[in-house]
């Protein structure tokens, strides 16, 4: 089971070692569990204007350098990123916590090394998840990517680990 080839525009850039603090931060997490209200604190200590540009882009993109992700492994930093309406994030690297995180809520993540020195913010990406390939529609370049294993695809194809254990039993 692989996920539907998706097209869409990247939002944002972020730099290498972007902190799950810095995507939400700490002041937030702890008094609010409304993630319609967390969402527009997302990434503001880097990038006031984020959440106001998430709502102008059309299926946004998060493409980033090494390391995404790295610091506290508290949910609320990848459940931000998805509730916004990222369709998925590319990095060079995401840390391990962060990237298990984001596929059991249903949010793919995508590991490319070419990804940052390649895209420019709203670049049009097309991605194929079955032949692990980005094209980039402005550039007319293609860049694979690290294959995205099936089972991990299938929890984000039901959006996330638990909707998928409920619907299927477990795994094949």
């Amino acid at each position: 089971m692989t996920l539907k080839p998706m097209t869409g525009k990247v939002l944002r850039i972020s730099p290498q070692d972007t902190s799950t603090d810095e995507v939400i931060s700490g002041k937030y997490k702890y008094d609010e569990l409304d993630l319609s209200k967390l969402t527009v604190h997302t990434f503001e200590s880097i990038d006031p204007d984020f959440y106001t540009d998430s709502k102008r882009t059309e299926n946004p993109i998060i493409a980033t350098a090494s390391n995404f992700g790295c610091g506290s492994s508290r949910e609320q930093s990848p459940q931000v990123i998805a509730a916004y309406g990222v369709g998925c994030a590319i990095a060079e690297s995401f840390a391990n916590i962060f990237y298990r995180n984001e596929f059991d809520i249903g949010l793919p993540l995508i590991k490319c090394a070419e990804i940052t020195g390649n895209v420019h913010t709203d670049d049009e990406l097309r991605i194929d998840f079955e032949n692990a390939a980005i094209a980039n529609v402005m550039a007319g370049d293609e860049y694979g990517f690290i294959p995205i294993p099936k089972f991990m695809q299938a929890s984000c194809k039901s959006g996330g680990l638990l909707r998928h254990l409920k619907e299927n039993g477990g795994y094949e």
